[in-house]
């Protein structure tokens, strides 16, 4: 039975051979080159379509980890950045006169309010504490400090050597500085440190994560001791946290978004349909071409028949092979006037193609024309940019500097002061009763006011000062190279020329501060003097100029 089935099977095996091989035979040559050759060529391309997607992929892989790389490297940097932000600000409030005395003095109200206070409500720093030499704390925002005594950063400090860096307590992480408290001239030992700490967390992390576009965790591994023995070097997307000793502490790690992964994906899947598709049209393109060279050998034949045709009885087309061209070589004269129809169908195609050829002429003269249309609005926006920047820093109602411009300014020229140890003032200008006026006679009125205030500042003003709209009715005029004495002539000159205005609503007057910088002190010391004898001013009655004096403010 079994070996009955046998010859069955063999039996349907040898009749749909039989039928396969004379449907074959019966197919058109032409067909059945272009049918093979495809076959060939996918063959032949197979591995090369493997090994492109194979490094295709492997490419996208090493970019997806090399853009991870940087994002650590440029959170690494921001982290580094956040440090020296940190060592300044602890320089700037520790390299003091003023800060020195009440160390030495233990005036603790003093210390208290100009610069732990100060440092808490204005930098937001978690920790700040005033340390003398003797590792005792004087005053702190904290209660518990006594695990800054020990820190090596501290120590150093307390002998003179300000630094900053990572330190971890109580399963937190602080971005940490420590500055020796000394006078200005670096003429005596430090008396103190000043330490500023900053805890790293879920908001600053956040903060981080936005600037580089990744998420950033931070992970503390820790066993029985405190100490972090599994992490070595920064590999990939992981960042090592160390502390000033080199112990690591905590890791960062650099999270792709799900999006970015999404994309990749998406990527590859576009890299691997193009690069099958392309394959296939490539094999397609080389049979045509090779179908192509056939018909080629068969045009040939097609002139030997119009040979004969047109009275050469000598010629004949040599072919021994009994298949399709066989049948052309024997049926030549049918196939004569078939030829003839080809060369005229082929006058008409050329003709076409010359009417394509005149018609992509023209397409190509449009494409200039809007190319050069093009440049010009690219003229265009390049001009309106500059606009746009010019109007970034400047008051669109009175032509002045706006707020931004101004606390660039003032950081600028406070530095130039520091540099070059030369004066500079500033003098806060505030319109008395803007607000009874505006509501008044209106804000178009109001309006006018402004600006004709502004006009009086930028007249008075030399060409090197900076006048600034602050904002609302408040305006700042930066004196660089100005004593204190020279700002209040140029406040009681302002003033008065204010009150000349000729308002048609109402008589003008104003309120003026004055302040004048002090050696080493931050840029937003000098404004806050300012506008404090500003609005001394306005307490003691307005239309008046005031100089910020310590003991009123």
């Amino acid at each position: 039975m079994q070996q009955r089935w046998r010859g069955v099977g063999k039996l349907y095996l040898r009749r749909w051979g039989w039928l396969a091989r004379h449907r074959w035979e019966r197919t058109p040559i032409g067909v059945r080159f272009a049918f093979t050759l495809t076959i060939v060529f996918m063959a032949l391309l197979a591995p090369w379509i493997c090994f492109s997607l194979f490094y295709l992929n492997a490419a996208l892989s090493a970019q997806a980890r090399l853009n991870q790389m940087r994002q650590a490297q440029v959170t690494e940097l921001i982290i580094e950045r956040e440090l020296l932000s940190i060592l300044r600000h602890g320089e700037d409030y520790s390299v003091w006169n003023d800060a020195r005395e009440a160390v030495l003095q233990r005036d603790l109200k003093w210390l208290h309010t100009n610069t732990v206070e100060w440092l808490t409500q204005h930098f937001y720093y978690d920790v700040v504490a005033v340390l003398q030499t003797g590792s005792r704390t004087l005053v702190s925002n904290t209660p518990d400090n006594r695990w800054l005594v020990n820190l090596p950063l501290v120590q150093d400090a307390l002998k003179g050597v300000g630094n900053a860096g990572l330190v971890r307590r109580d399963g937190a992480i602080y971005l940490l500085s420590a500055t020796p408290i000394c006078d200005e001239e670096w003429a005596h030992p430090p008396v103190g440190a000043l330490v500023l700490a900053k805890a790293l967390n879920r908001a600053q992390l956040d903060q981080i994560s936005e600037q580089i576009g990744n998420r950033v965790v931070l992970t503390l591994h820790t066993d029985t001791e405190g100490i972090v023995p599994t992490l070595t070097e920064p590999q990939g997307d992981v960042i090592v946290l160390r502390n000033p000793s080199g112990t690591p502490i905590a890791a960062l790690k650099v999270e792709s978004p799900l999006s970015e992964t999404l994309l990749t994906l998406e990527l590859k899947r576009t890299a691997k349909n193009y690069v099958v598709g392309v394959s296939i049209a490539i094999a397609l393109l080389a049979s045509l071409v090779l179908v192509w060279f056939l018909r080629v050998y068969i045009t040939r034949f097609l002139t030997a028949i119009q040979r004969l045709a047109s009275g050469d009885w000598d010629a004949r087309v040599p072919y021994a092979a009994r298949d399709e061209f066989g049948f052309l070589a024997r049926t030549f004269n049918t196939m004569a006037m078939q030829l003839q129809h080809v060369f005229e169908e082929q006058e008409r195609q050329r003709e076409e193609i010359q009417a394509q050829n005149e018609e992509l002429q023209m397409l190509y003269q449009q494409l200039q024309t809007a190319h050069q249309e093009l440049a010009q609005l690219n003229q265009e926006l390049t001009e309106a940019n500059q606009l746009l920047a010019q109007a970034a820093v400047t008051d669109g109602l009175t032509g002045l500097k706006n707020h931004r411009a101004f606390q660039e300014s003032l950081n600028s020229l406070v530095q130039m002061a520091e540099r070059h140890k030369q004066p500079l003032s500033l003098i806060m200008l505030d319109i008395d009763h803007f607000k009874e006026f505006n509501d008044r006679f209106g804000h178009p009125a109001g309006d006018e006011l402004l600006r004709q205030v502004a006009e009086v500042l930028r007249q008075s003003g030399r060409a090197y000062d900076v006048a600034a709209r602050y904002g609302g009715e408040e305006f700042a005029l930066l004196l660089p190279n100005t004593t204190l004495e020279q700002a209040v002539q140029v406040a009681e000159r302002l003033r008065s020329q204010i009150s000349a205005i000729q308002n048609p609503y109402a008589p003008v007057s104003a309120s003026l501060g004055v302040a004048s910088y002090r050696f080493g002190t931050a840029p937003a010391t000098l404004l806050y003097e300012a506008d404090a004898a500003l609005y001394r001013a306005k307490r003691n009655g307005r239309n008046r100029v005031c100089v910020y004096q310590p003991e009123a403010a």
